[in-house]
């Protein structure tokens, strides 16, 4: 039979295969947009790989809170007194003060018994003193035991490891918005600084929260309070510290026969008194303050003092140095909490417009004045007498004195322009020079990398050549009085106004965070000096920071920090500047050591 001859699909096929196609379109649809489509699926992987990468960063959180509570230590933190227990090493000797007989006795290192060595919720601050080998006998006294002034050779105040924010209406973002300062004296309840003790060198503070580093202030409002963040002053280096000991009064020193060294005794900078090999670093009251000595100088004489076991009895594991500006801001920030008291001005040793003959430890010449006076009477300024103890920052006899008035103080924070060298080394001693800063880079030498802070400037003033208007002009002269035309007072406002804002990322420092304004050294056509902003010849107030301390920003020429001071400059305790003329060894500049161990 002859085969039938296929030309095209039957009616019955063609529905076949529509119902077919039908069928496959229905699978199709299901499985691309049904509940359980390959879209839907599509998006439930999406969202399961968006919460893994969650989960991830969680995990890294995590993670970074453990490192922050497990790998290091709540050693040290005291339960009971909700602070960490100050740290001691051999030679150390804790004390607490007899306000009956007005004299220092050994404390018990456990805290415990009538007198306490420290209470931080009633400002009692933890103190230790140093006697010599001569007095060793004392190093291991008994509790109760008198500790004679005369045989003290150092005093130093435990500040323990804290978070901080700075409560809301005291803090701003920019300069151009109003400035809300800090430097007026604190109410109770009303404290400009939020603390949060830590425990040990965690970043898990008494109440249990974790704490970061840092915030990003650009997230902030003008007045927010700032987020919480650990104190950077208890950071050294790569350790993580429970807390530091700082310097009670400025740095003193005497020669064999008992002469003060480095004053200026009647303004007269011949009668500067010079150490000798017998000189070494002291912190008492009641003595002339140790001046005339160059920021490099400060350096090597605090950090001399971990090896000189005769003088202070300690072990090898203390480590010395001259106090940074952010553990200049840590004691600053602690005195403005409930913690603390903010200090009246020591303004001892003004003659005429000179200061000589600066006594550590004094108070105001009557309460709430901020001026200085020449004449000291240790019964009615004195460290112990009413006045003296409201330039402590406790209000009492347990906190640090000097940071307002006084003298102007080296903190080791320097910018890095091509000065440094020039007078951040250290004078000859035993026929050798400490290099601090290389004398080709400009960089310090990163052997001492903990020990000094760094503030970044631009590359003009890393260079030293300024160019203006196709003119190139070394940075030194850009600050001399013969250059007053337009174009040198807008290229001054630019450098100035830049290095304020580099310093937006320094935290804890009592600068950008409290600041209320900024200004410049600008010059008018007289060629007088002047405090300005922007280009105007109209004297400006100084930008205030810590406890009314002024901030002088000009001439990198010379470009180490230093804080405090006793000149009497519109209405403030002092002067906070951060360039001024600090390498000069003929200025009254004086030091404060810190112990970090």
């Amino acid at each position: 039979m002859k085969g039938r001859k296929e030309e095209g699909i039957t009616l019955i096929a063609l529905v076949i295969t529509i119902i077919v196609l039908l069928i496959l379109a229905g699978v199709t649809i299901s499985l691309t947009f049904g509940e359980n489509g390959i879209l839907a699926r599509a998006k439930e992987g999406k969202d399961k790989y968006a919460e893994a990468e969650q989960n991830e960063i969680d995990i890294l959180d995590n993670l970074d809170n453990y490192m922050s509570t497990v790998l290091v230590s709540e050693e040290g933190y005291n339960e009971e007194a909700k602070v960490n227990q100050p740290k001691l090493a051999e030679g150390m000797i804790p004390v607490y003060y007899d306000e009956t007989a007005e004299i220092w006795k050994v404390a018990q290192k456990d805290n415990k018994g009538e007198n306490k060595w420290y209470d931080y919720d009633t400002k009692q601050w933890a103190n230790i003193v140093t006697v010599s080998d001569e007095n060793a006998k004392l190093r291991t006294a008994a509790v109760d035991t008198e500790i004679p002034m005369e045989d003290i050779t150092t005093f130093f105040v435990w500040i323990p490891r804290y978070a901080y924010s700075i409560n809301a209406g005291y803090y701003k973002t920019s300069d151009e918005e109003t400035p809300t300062q800090t430097n007026e004296k604190k109410k109770e309840g009303t404290e400009r600084i939020d603390i949060t003790f830590i425990k040990g060198n965690t970043n898990v503070g008494i109440d249990g929260t974790v704490y970061p580093r840092n915030y990003d202030e650009s997230k902030l409002e003008a007045g927010d309070k700032t987020p919480k963040i650990v104190h950077p002053a208890f950071t050294f280096g790569d350790e993580e510290l429970t807390g530091i000991w700082v310097a009670k009064f400025e740095a003193s020193g005497t020669t064999e026969d008992g002469t003060a060294v480095g004053n200026a005794e009647g303004g007269n900078i011949e009668n500067v008194k010079e150490p000798d090999e017998s000189t070494y670093v002291k912190v008492l009251p009641n003595v002339v303050s140790w001046r005339h000595i160059s920021v490099g100088e400060c350096q090597y004489q605090s950090m001399s003092m971990k090896d000189n076991k005769a003088a202070y009895g300690w072990s090898s594991i203390v480590d010395s140095h001259l106090i940074r500006n952010s553990e200049w801001g840590a004691v600053a920030y602690l005195c403005y909490s409930k913690y603390g008291s903010v200090p009246q001005k020591n303004g001892n040793g003004q003659k005429e417009t000179y200061c000589y003959d600066m006594h550590t430890g004094a108070g105001p010449s009557a309460n709430d004045v901020e001026e200085s006076y020449a004449t000291w009477d240790e019964s009615q300024n004195g460290y112990i007498s009413t006045l003296g103890q409201l330039a402590s920052t406790t209000g009492n006899v347990y906190g640090i004195y000097d940071m307002s008035g006084g003298a102007l103080e080296y903190v080791a924070s320097f910018f890095n322009s091509t000065y440094v060298n020039t007078y951040g080394n250290s004078d000859v001693h035993d026929g050798s020079k400490i290099q601090y800063f290389d004398a080709e880079t400009k960089n310090l030498n990163p052997v001492y990398s903990k020990y000094w802070e760094l503030y970044e400037v631009n590359e003009e003033e890393k260079s030293g050549e300024i160019e203006i208007d196709d003119i190139t002009l070394n940075y030194i002269d850009l600050w001399s009085r013969k250059y007053v035309g337009i174009e040198y007072e807008k290229k001054r406002y630019e450098l100035t106004k830049e290095l304020w804002n580099r310093q937006a990322n320094k935290k804890g420092i009592g600068m950008n965070e409290i600041a209320g304004s900024w200004s410049y050294q600008g010059l008018v056509e007289t060629g007088g000096l002047v405090w300005k902003t922007e280009t105007t010849d109209v004297e400006q107030t100084y930008g205030k920071a810590w406890n009314s301390d002024d901030i002088c920003v000009h001439s990198l020429n010379l470009p180490f920090m230093f804080r405090g001071g006793a000149y009497d400059i519109g209405v403030g305790t002092g002067i906070m500047r951060f360039f001024s003329s600090a390498g000069d060894p003929t200025h009254a500049r004086n030091f404060r050591p810190v112990l970090a161990f």
